[in-house]
């Protein structure tokens, strides 16, 4: 027979029996020389030991962890009663999930005194030796908020970069507002086409100054002939000084007129207009003009009355000399009663525009034409010093009454440029000054027999650099 054909011999004890181990002794007598004969044992008992056997396997894997079992290390015996459950629980959830302990109690820890054995670590209250953590999870151990500086800077940057955006769009939308009434003014001026200047090449000049030659026409209709030139101030802006000038230039200064030989300043207007006027004043003065602003006698009133006044203090001498102007010409001009808004007596008062048209044209109280320049200039500075309050009720009156009495040569980018320095030109320094200047001129005669002034151009020339063109 073969081998493969060969039957195994059937094991006839139940599979509890337990044999004899290789190890044992085996007497001497048993051996046959051939086969080895191991002597069965006892069979185990089938109920109480198996039982034990299987529920100490149970606890030894519940209990133990791969090293011990590999070890072969003696488990601590099985808790009685029915205590095992909730023992086995308990140990097994603090064993995936140890506890944390802010302050832990005052026990040696794993790592500084080991324990003899696995099961002495496994089973008995030994406090850990606490994992490293990371910074996130101390947070989270440590309720003591930590101070965060960047996220502070990034905060604080973003509350900055919002109030500079909210200041740019207020300031584009002061701006476009501020735009849009000074290009509305500025569309209700007369403007006047005028051939080019002849600038002469000795006439001063300067980028950091603006000359604007301001006329103040007697012309009563616009619609008529063009008048003569009752006042002219220049108005002188340096931007180096911060200073604003009104320079009154007689009106009977004798000068030298192209085309027209020696003759009063006055009548060169009526001559040739502004660009004659400007011509002369640069010939004689030399100083260099290119900009005027013609204003007549409806517009004078007008842009008094939108500052709502001004307040002058006046004798009674100029109080009477104001009635009898308005009762001659000035109350039938802008179409009112002839008695209408006369004044009692002198004192510091707030003058209408005709009453402030009035007090501009005095020539026989005082010193003839000079005390009357004089009060032209104060009359101005007082109409400048209303503007820099800028009351918003004056813009109607200066829209619908002043605005379309002026006329000038300048364009519309020209006026918006300048209306954008409005706002610094009001912090400007103002200074008035006279030309020609005390001990500057003497009396003379015109060829005709009028009175007139004689100038000596030279000191009046070194006057103007210093301060008009100062430095």
């Amino acid at each position: 027979m073969s081998d493969k054909n060969r039957q195994k011999p059937r094991n006839t004890d139940s599979q509890e029996t337990q044999y004899i181990n290789f190890n044992q002794n085996i007497p001497d007598n048993q051996n046959n020389g051939d086969t080895i004969v191991f002597k069965p044992l006892k069979k185990a008992d089938n109920t109480n030991s198996n039982q034990n056997y299987q529920r100490r396997n149970d606890y030894n894997y519940n209990n133990q962890n791969a090293y011990q079992r590999h070890n072969n290390t003696a488990p601590p015996p099985p808790p009685q009663d029915n205590d095992y459950a909730m023992y086995q629980r308990r140990n097994i959830n603090e064993y995936n999930n140890p506890p944390q302990y802010n302050n832990p109690p005052q026990q040696q820890y794993y790592n500084n005194n080991p324990p003899q054995n696995f099961n002495q670590y496994n089973n008995q209250n030994v406090y850990r030796s606490p994992a490293p953590q990371s910074e996130y999870e101390e947070t989270r151990s440590n309720p003591k908020p930590r101070k965060n500086k960047k996220k502070k800077k990034k905060r604080s940057a973003g509350c900055l970069g919002r109030i500079i955006r909210s200041l740019i769009i207020i300031f584009l939308v002061i701006f476009i507002i501020y735009s849009l009434i000074s290009l509305v003014c500025i569309k209700q001026i007369d403007y006047v086409e005028s051939a080019p200047i002849t600038h002469y090449s000795n006439a001063l000049s300067d980028s950091k100054v603006k000359n604007i030659l301001i006329i103040g026409t007697d012309t009563r209709d616009s619609s008529e002939e063009r008048g003569r030139s009752d006042s002219m101030i220049l108005l002188s802006l340096n931007s180096r000084t911060n200073k604003m000038y009104l320079t009154s230039i007689m009106r009977d200064s004798y000068v030298d007129i192209d085309g027209y030989g020696w003759d009063k300043l006055t009548h060169a207007y009526s001559y040739g207009g502004a660009e004659l006027l400007m011509n002369t004043i640069e010939k004689n003065f030399s100083i260099r003009i290119d900009d005027y602003i013609a204003i007549n006698f409806n517009a004078f009133a007008a842009i008094v009355d939108a500052v709502n006044g001004i307040e002058v203090e006046i004798s009674d001498d100029e109080a009477q000399e104001i009635n009898t102007i308005l009762q001659a010409e000035v109350n039938e001009l802008m179409g009112d009663d002839i008695n209408s808004d006369l004044l009692e007596k002198g004192g510091k008062l707030i003058l209408n525009g005709k009453q402030a048209l009035s007090y501009s044209r005095i020539r026989y109280v005082g010193n003839s034409d000079f005390e009357r320049t004089q009060r032209q200039r104060d009359v101005m500075e007082k109409i400048i010093g209303k503007l820099k309050s800028f009351n918003p009720s004056s813009i109607g009156g200066i829209l619908k009454s002043a605005l379309p009495q002026l006329s000038t040569n300048m364009k519309t980018g020209e006026l918006y440029i300048l209306s954008l320095r409005l706002p610094f030109l009001f912090s400007y320094d103002l200074e008035q000054q006279r030309i020609p200047a005390e001990d500057t001129y003497y009396n003379t005669y015109t060829d005709d027999g009028g009175d007139a002034l004689g100038i000596d151009f030279d000191a009046n020339l070194d006057i103007i650099k210093d301060t008009i063109f100062g430095e």
